[in-house]
């Protein structure tokens, strides 16, 4: 008998068995895969992210930007630097080796190449099943992304309420490019969602991402499309695409707390649904899941209430903030690259929001100020209707 266990290792679960087993707890972590192994992901983190680790990432660390060059449909280039850094990009199988590696050190017994099957639960424990074991604990923290059992299987979360991806790690050189320091981003070239090209050492991450319903199975034609127009990967070799979904936040989905079983990070669909980020978020909420869990198991009690309540009160206004921003931005990209190319800063001013040192309730209003003194009056009707209070 666990007192917990961890199912998936990624940056939720690995965040999750750290700080229970730092406590003390018997922690079992287990993922399909083996460390290091690739993760499809864009990899760029914000800045926030070092206020909720105690420890450094600074060895994982490829690249830091200080803002993006934009594009609509890969033309039309406006370069929107600031003064500060915005985030950090990563390879995730350096950054997530790092983290299992955190777990491991504090205690945890980390099993690997092992995917979970099925949960069955009981009145005192719940009981993971593998292809050839099973496994027992008091509670379980359901981790294991986007294509895992858990939030799909036993907790019903609807696998289509996602963004569709396609991501290339393109080699290049970094001594000869204008890469360093910057993102690229691209609006319009794909339906509800964007295209991007983050430098790393050695290679660009090159990807789109778009919402799965509007995309209609076309990522591949959109993702073709972003590379042999974008002028920054003139000439490059894109190879080796891989796809992957992005589970993002969608009001109406069921709670993430079932019985003795809770999801944290990309399983529980706690993704930012404006740009996908899900790092950040997968250790916050972790971090939030392992302190439920952790009183649970000191007070003898099995309510995890305490975390969705955490969730409803902490995180969720920041994905419906980010869901109304969504809906302006994607729906009308056009119309926002427009404001975006008169008035840069505006996308300064969203940079303290990746920063997380101002929220997106503040920026909508500030942005609502900004634009009722301007002639674009399609905006400044839209803006009046979906986000100014009756």
């Amino acid at each position: 008998m666990h007192d917990a266990i961890v199912v998936g290792l990624g940056p939720a679960g690995s965040t999750a068995a750290r700080a229970l087993a730092s406590r003390g707890f018997k922690v079992l972590a287990i993922d399909k895969e083996k460390f290091p192994r690739y993760k499809s992901c864009g990899g760029c983190i914000s800045t926030k992210i070092e206020r909720i680790l105690d420890f450094s990432i600074s060895d994982v660390i490829e690249d830091t930007v200080s803002g993006a060059t934009f594009t609509y449909r890969a033309g039309r280039p406006v370069d929107i630097l600031s003064d500060r850094p915005v985030g950090h990009n990563v390879m995730r199988d350096r950054f997530d080796h790092l983290l299992v590696d955190k777990a491991r050190e504090a205690g945890a017994e980390v099993v690997e190449g092992v995917r979970v099957r099925g949960i069955s639960e009981d009145r005192g424990s719940v009981t993971v099943f593998s292809d050839t074991a099973s496994y027992r604990a008091k509670f379980i923290i359901g981790a294991d992304g986007s294509s895992g059992m858990v939030g799909r299987q036993h907790f019903g979360l609807n696998p289509k309420e996602a963004a569709v991806s396609i991501t290339a790690e393109v080699p290049y050189d970094r001594s000869s490019s204008g890469f360093k320091g910057k993102l690229f981003i691209d609006f319009g070239g794909v339906p509800f969602g964007y295209g991007w090209i983050f430098p790393k050492k050695d290679y660009l991450s090159v990807g789109i991402a778009g919402d799965a319903l509007k995309v209609g199975g076309r990522i591949k034609d959109y993702f073709n499309s972003f590379i042999e127009s974008h002028a920054a990967l003139k000439g490059m070799k894109v190879e080796g695409r891989t796809g992957w979904t992005v589970p993002v936040y969608y009001e109406g989905s069921a709670p993430v707390v079932k019985g003795r079983v809770l999801l944290a990070g990309d399983t529980g669909h706690l993704v930012d649904p404006f740009l996908g980020e899900g790092i950040y978020y997968a250790i916050r909420t972790a971090r939030s899941a392992a302190d439920t869990v952790a009183a649970a198991l000191s007070s003898d009690s099995a309510d995890l209430s305490p975390y969705q309540a955490w969730l409803e009160r902490e995180i969720f206004p920041e994905f419906r903030s980010a869901g109304r921003l969504s809906d302006l931005v994607y729906n009308h990209p056009r119309l926002w690259y427009s404001i975006i190319e008169k008035d840069p800063a505006i996308m300064l001013r969203y940079y303290d929001v990746i920063r997380g040192v101002e929220t997106c309730d503040s920026f909508y209003g500030w942005v609502f100020n900004k634009v009722r003194s301007k002639p674009w009056k399609v905006l400044r009707r839209w803006i009046e209707s979906r986000f100014m209070p009756a």
